[in-house]
């Protein structure tokens, strides 16, 4: 059965306004839309698309560490 599809004409201002105003958890799924049209899978292993989605998934819970601090913990620790 032939798939029914739909072309809609959108201005790229108009698409930037509609991305603003998802939430995080749809913005993932976008960039996950994105990067599958974007980037052969063929080339990520399963284990770098887990440890991607795992660093994803630490960033949004707020479990990071920034490079200034992280150069400023380094300082400490040499001096």
């Amino acid at each position: 059965m032939p798939e029914n599809t739909v072309k809609v004409e959108i201005s790229f201002r108009s698409l930037l306004e509609a991305v603003s105003s998802l939430d995080s958890s749809e913005k993932r799924q976008l960039w996950e839309v994105l990067d599958a049209e974007l980037f052969d899978d063929e080339e990520d292993s399963p284990e770098d698309i887990a440890e991607i989605q795992a660093a994803y998934a630490d960033y949004e819970a707020g479990d990071y560490m920034t490079l200034q601090d992280y150069t400023a913990q380094r300082a400490q620790r040499t001096s």
